[in-house]
């Protein structure tokens, strides 16, 4: 169960239950002496706490699992209670028994009954009935060994790409049932670190200067199964020797630092003591404290489908996050982040009650869910780590018991039996509490902070954004497509607007103080990643019914065939669809604007996809001092800087200051890239904000013709050129996350990514483009896609390989370089391209002919091989031969 919790955090679980009331019936009496009989290791004494009725099987096995072995301490805890039948309680117990340096936590519902011995209310209450919930084994109180000093001489241990060397230090241990899971090292040794991947050697060149990373260290700290101490770490670099009284001072002093780093569990109330968890397997972390960095995390964690790190804990950032060799080997390239999912939610049922003044959210959701795991006795649901649960209940099990983990925004839900796959269940949650709302990210521009002198006049309108970042609802631990209905509550002053059709009018209603709110509601009829709302005073609305045209060819004149034409024939000729433009009080007067430029967006983008996802959608026109949007399901929010801004954008790489409708187009585009079509994990993220990117490219085409089309491509082309030694497109959120430096993932995840969309046109020309898009669209719709399955679509729309196209250009950092020449005769143009790099591109690059009469042809030379030589036949007279004029090839091309 708690194999799979993240290896480099710090596990804090902490019990999260209703307070269980005062208890002048005895049933205070009855806790107390369970715990007392626990203690005492004498299962009789359990025992006789039960009525004489109680069935026997689940009593003989509490009273077992509580004295074997015997404890050396114990803690009962009430943890809920409920009336039921007969005058009984229904009680959930958790229960902490500490023996011979392990600790378990069990937790047990009992069926408590009043004392058969009348006119005593005090008297103590009874065991009727008891069955075992959940057993977490395996807690270790962990310290280093006093008795025991090393000394060490020439020990090297070896890692997946990492060696550690130390030639002379002294070492201590901490030991598991006598096993050693633990080590401290002090002494200096040097620490080489080479990650196989090209990728992460980037990495770790912009993090140290070269692709290896060298690093002398004073100390050491270990974690490791003692099952694999002996392979782990060579014992004839150990020699025993007489104890050092300061050597033993500062081992402990780290240990006593970096053991809460991980695997570590805080059992709440249940004991003072630090408990931990022994890794699994080949599972470790080392912690190496170096001189130049501070301490470096490199961890291996086998369940996770990036089984290898190097963290720096200074700065808190991933140098290096990948699959090991082994783990390619057993996977492949290829992986979702949904593989290992052991639920998928099918519908979220929220209400949800909101109040902006104090940050405060209060809420009961409803999860459907389907379990996937073969046999599970847990799932981990995702709630905002400031947000307190209430309960946890199904209506197949009632009530049930929930752990937090802290500081990973997760809450363990467990169950009084294993539970198959395939079993259909509802989970009722109730949390509230204080939660920030969050920024907008990164789906949209955002600016480079270059302050004016001029200080800010006027401030924004408030807004409240609660969507994928801030877990303000419980969720699956990954994104899960599912519809849902929520019910949304706010002052009176504010309105919402949320994922979903708005369903009906705000309804009127009285809070608990006598304060008048409002009650929205949304369903979404199809299914959506994640469920978003915002919340802020909007005043100015249009709304419209527009039937999109549901063509049968795409925008460039190619005919629909395989999927898409399938799909193609199951809808009508047009759909129904609603838009709707809310705007802040001071924006107002841009809601028609707005509502007829969306129109037209939408318009275009149905003509190529055949088909919109949604069947509604929304644009939030709100204020904010810097540009910013966000684009869930079912509408946008569209951020209008406020005319005093103090901040400056136009060296952004996505700031296309000379076409505003650009920013529209883009998160418009994201209705059917990245939300009807999401990225199976970060490094797809480009399927998401490329396509975003290449698609409101299109639309500034379709409405300002090819001039504009070129322009935003030349600044696609500049910056993705710039920042393309960064790193892979396929890095996703991590490009630029070592520099600080946001402007990095945008230059390359989305200008970058939409250059290789226009590239990939461009090799298979525009019907077998166009046609793969469709297909992969239709194919994909509601589900995570991969690289691996845009290329599949395009390859049969072209009958082409392109593996090596998606390998250059989205796995790989490099660019092209090119040698042009080009000679004219009587026979034509005759033009020849070499490729001067080790590595072959597939690359097309257009030659613009210039004729003495002023009429141009452009021609596209597809490169594939070392050396591409044609020739072109003249029209007229000649002036110039151009290469490139268009920027569409990522490429540095040189002449002769």
């Amino acid at each position: 169960m708690l194999a799979r919790l993240t290896l480099l955090a710090c596990l804090l679980l902490s019990p999260q239950a209703a307070q269980p009331p005062a208890a002048p019936d005895g049933i205070d009496g009855l806790i107390a002496a369970l715990q007392t009989a626990i203690q005492s290791g004498d299962p009789a004494a359990i025992k006789a706490l039960a009525r004489p009725d109680a069935s026997a099987p689940p009593l003989a096995e509490f009273a077992d699992n509580m004295t074997a072995p015997r404890p050396s301490a114990a803690v009962v805890k009430e943890r809920d209670r409920a009336a039921i039948a007969g005058g009984r309680a229904r009680l959930l117990v958790e229960v902490f028994v500490e023996s011979q340096g392990q600790g378990r936590v069990s937790t047990w519902r009992i069926d408590a009954a009043p004392p058969r011995t009348a006119g005593r209310p005090d008297a103590r209450w009874e065991i009727a009935q008891i069955e075992k919930l959940t057993v977490i084994n395996g807690l270790y109180q962990l310290s280093l060994d006093p008795k025991t000093e090393y000394e060490v001489h020439n020990l090297v241990i070896q890692e997946p790409d990492l060696t550690l060397t130390i030639p002379a230090g002294h070492a201590f241990v901490a030991r598991a049932e006598d096993d050693p899971t633990a080590l401290v090292l002090v002494g200096r040794g040097k620490a080489v670190f080479t990650p196989h991947p090209a990728s992460e050697r980037g990495q770790v060149r912009q993090f140290s200067g070269s692709e290896t990373l060298t690093a002398d260290f004073d100390t050491l700290f270990i974690r490791f199964n003692p099952a694999v101490y002996a392979a782990r770490v060579p014992s004839g670099a150990f020699t025993p020797r007489t104890i050092n009284a300061r050597d033993l001072r500062k081992a402990a002093e780290l240990f006593e630092t970096l053991l809460p780093l991980s695997f570590q569990i805080d059992v709440g109330d249940l004991s003072t003591s630090h408990w931990s968890l022994i890794p699994n397997g080949n599972d470790a972390v080392v912690e190496i404290g170096t001189r130049k960095y501070g301490t470096l995390t490199y961890a291996q964690a086998t369940s996770e489908p990036e089984d290898i790190s190097l963290f720096d804990r200074r700065h808190k950032k991933n140098i290096a996050l990948y699959a090991s060799a082994a783990k390619l080997a057993a996977r492949g390239p290829f992986y979702s982040e949904d593989d290992d999912a052991d639920f998928d939610v099918t519908h979220y049922d929220l209400r949800t009650i909101f109040s902006p003044d104090r940050l405060w959210v209060d809420g009961v959701a409803r999860l459907s869910l389907t379990t996937r795991n073969p046999s599970s006795g847990t799932l981990t649901l995702r709630l905002a780590d400031s947000l307190v649960v209430r309960s946890i209940s199904s209506p197949m099990f009632g009530r049930l018991l929930h752990l937090r983990i802290v500081g990973q925004n997760s809450v363990l839900v467990g169950f009084p039996s294993m539970i198959p796959a395939g079993t259909d269940l509802d989970l009722v949650v109730t949390y509230g509490g204080r939660l920030q709302p969050q920024s907008l990210d990164r789906e949209a521009i955002t600016v480079q902070q270059d302050i004016q002198s001029e200080p800010i006049v006027i401030p924004p309108e408030p807004q409240f954004v609660y969507s994928n970042r801030s877990y303000w609802y419980p969720q699956a631990t990954t994104t899960d497509y599912a519809t849902a209905k929520m019910a949304i509550s706010v002052p009176s002053e504010f309105e919402a607007i949320a994922s979903g059709t708005p369903f009906g009018s705000p309804t009127s209603q009285q809070d608990a103080e006598g304060r008048t709110r409002k009650e929205y509601v949304f369903e979404t009829s199809r299914p959506v990643r994640y469920l978003s709302c915002v919340i802020s005073r909007f005043a100015g609305k249009q709304s419209a019914r527009l039937n999109l045209p549901l063509a049968r060819q795409d925008a460039r004149g190619a005919g629909i065939d395989g999927p898409a034409r399938e799909a193609a024939d199951d809808v009508p000729d047009a759909q129904g669809f609603n838009l709707y433009v809310e705007a802040s009080p001071r924006q107002t007067s841009r809601t028609r604007a707005f509502a007829d430029k969306a129109t037209d967006v939408l318009q275009f983008y149905t003509s190529i996809l055949g088909d919109v996802p949604y069947d509604s959608f929304t644009v939030a026109l709100t204020e904010a001092e810097l540009p910013g949007g966000h684009s869930p399901a079912y509408f946008a929010i569209v951020n209008q800087p406020v005319p005093t801004t103090p901040f400056r954008w136009q060296n952004d790489p996505v700031a296309f200051q000379n076409y505003p409708t650009f920013f529209l187009a883009h998160e418009v585009a994201h209705q059917w890239w990245g939300q009807a079509i999401g990225w199976k994990n970060y490094h797809e993220q480009w399927l998401s904000e490329g396509f975003a990117q290449y698609f409101a490219a299109l639309y500034a085409e379709h409405e300002r013709g090819s001039d504009q089309f070129a322009a935003v491509l030349r600044q696609m082309r500049r910056t993705a050129m710039d920042q393309s030694s960064n790193g892979p497109v396929s890095l996703g959120y991590r490009l630029g996350h070592l520099k600080g430096d946001s402007r990095i993932f945008r230059a390359l995840v989305y200008n970058k990514g939409a250059m290789v969309l226009h590239m990939l046109r461009r090799l298979v020309g525009d019907q077998a483009f166009f046609r793969g898009l469709r297909s992969f669209y239709s194919t994909w719709r509601y589900k995570k896609a991969g690289t691996d399955d845009l290329r599949t679509a395009m390859e049969a729309a072209s009958g082409q390989s392109l593996e090596r196209f998606f390998d250059r250009w989205i796995y790989n950092a490099d660019l092209p370089s090119l040698r042009f020449t080009s000679r004219i005769d009587s026979t034509g143009v005759h033009i020849a391209f070499d490729q001067l790099g080790e590595e072959l591109f597939d690359v097309p690059v257009t030659v613009t002919i210039t004729y003495a009469d002023g009429s141009i042809d452009d021609v596209v030379v597809a490169l594939h091989d070392k050396r591409t030589e044609r020739t072109i036949r003249a029209k007229g007279d000649v002036r110039s031969v151009d290469v490139n004029r268009d920027s569409a090839a990522l490429a540095d091309i040189s002449r002769n």
